[in-house]
């Protein structure tokens, strides 16, 4: 086979990937209890019942309950080709093996792989490495199995095909993107000003498609789903500097939400390329929410085979630290989401973040 640019053989990248994987898929669960509320939210739905009709702490349940699954009070929020992924992973024998509820994760970074391979230009396919190397994602999706993988390999299809002017399919991409996490959604203005309006009616049409098979009341669903923007604080950043501005829990969400929502508008008017209105969006969510989990930085790091971000990779290798936190809610069940540790992490990436705009300011732009 032949080298690539710098003498790098494509074997020796693609065989290390995988490697990587094998090894990270042997990984138990400990950082996250999410596998395990993927396998109940699974369990319910095999039963024949509706998962976001119920909590697992209900007693009428307590023979599907798993032991690891935590906020027992609270019902499923997950989009609905998460639940029907999840209902296809037990009837595959994840109610058995918990390693089966990974393979959705696995095979959609092995989809997200190959896609970004195919995206970057012949010369420069050593960058793939970028993200196929990178410990963040191998642990989070093949070790920790997390969801997440579905909706990035999704939203970056939808990026894909919309580069390449394959309207029809970038619409439709998104439609299911936006049924897995939901903030996809705030790319069709986006899609719909700067691409073919024609089709812009496939989005919403493929989102409802998929809540078909699960129609309920969600709003208490959806409550709970507003969380991660302004119901609990965990490893924020400019959260924190909101709500002392707002002297509101609720005024605080609100206006966080309206960020968000203005970014997304922002992208619609002023982004210059998909991948650029999906960085606008992506980063102002992660910067405004009061919940910031490590594999939530898995949503923008695969874009950085592109050009190489250095705070934002930065950010990728420190946010292990945040699983800090396990410590003392594995010993006392009481859980720290701000502990003086995040600044372990944020110091070091916001300084490095100066150091860029100063060079930028007085010496260049230099290639990253």
């Amino acid at each position: 086979m032949c080298r690539l640019e710098g003498g790098i053989r494509p074997t020796f990248l693609l065989g290390f990937a995988l490697l990587f994987r094998l090894t990270a898929f042997q990984m138990e669960p400990l950082f996250s209890d999410d596998l395990f509320r993927y396998r109940w939210e699974g369990r319910v739905a095999a039963a024949g019942l509706n998962p976001y009709d119920h909590r697992p702490a209900e007693p009428k349940l307590t023979h599907l309950l798993e032991p690891r699954v935590d906020a027992k009070d609270f019902k499923p929020v997950y989009g609905p080709l998460l639940q029907s992924l999840q209902l296809a992973l037990v009837n595959l024998g994840g109610d058995r093996n918990l390693n089966t509820m990974k393979w959705g994760a696995c095979l959609a970074d092995l989809l997200l792989c190959w896609l970004l391979w195919q995206w970057l230009p012949p010369n420069e396919k050593w960058r793939w490495i970028a993200w196929a190397w990178c410990p963040l994602g191998l642990v989070e999706f093949w070790g920790m199995g997390h969801h997440d993988a579905v909706m990035v390999a999704l939203a970056l299809a939808a990026l894909y095909a919309a580069e390449r002017h394959k309207w029809p399919w970038a619409y439709a991409l998104l439609g299911l993107a936006a049924a897995t996490k939901y903030w996809p959604i705030l790319l069709w203005p986006y899609l719909a000003r700067r691409g073919n309006w024609r089709w812009a009616a496939l989005t919403p049409l493929v989102f409802a498609l998929c809540w078909l098979p699960w129609l309920t009341d969600i709003s208490e669903n959806a409550k709970y789903t507003g969380g991660f923007v302004g119901g609990w604080r965990n490893n924020d950043i400019l959260f924190g500097a909101i709500l002392s501005l707002t002297n509101s829990l609720d005024a605080a969400k609100r206006t966080s939400m309206a960020i968000i929502a203005l970014s997304s508008l922002a992208a619609a008017l002023f982004s210059k390329s998909p991948r650029q209105a999906y960085w606008t969006i992506a980063l102002s969510i992660l910067l405004v929410s009061a919940n910031v989990h490590p594999w939530y930085l898995t949503w923008i790091l695969p874009l950085a085979v592109f050009h190489w971000p250095w705070p934002v990779l930065l950010w990728g290798a420190l946010a292990p630290v945040h699983y800090v936190v396990l410590i003392r809610w594995r010993q006392e069940h009481i859980w720290e989401g701000l502990t003086n540790w995040r600044w372990a992490v944020y110091l070091p990436v916001f300084a490095l973040l100066m150091v860029q705009i100063v060079r930028r300011r007085y010496v260049g732009n230099p290639r990253s």
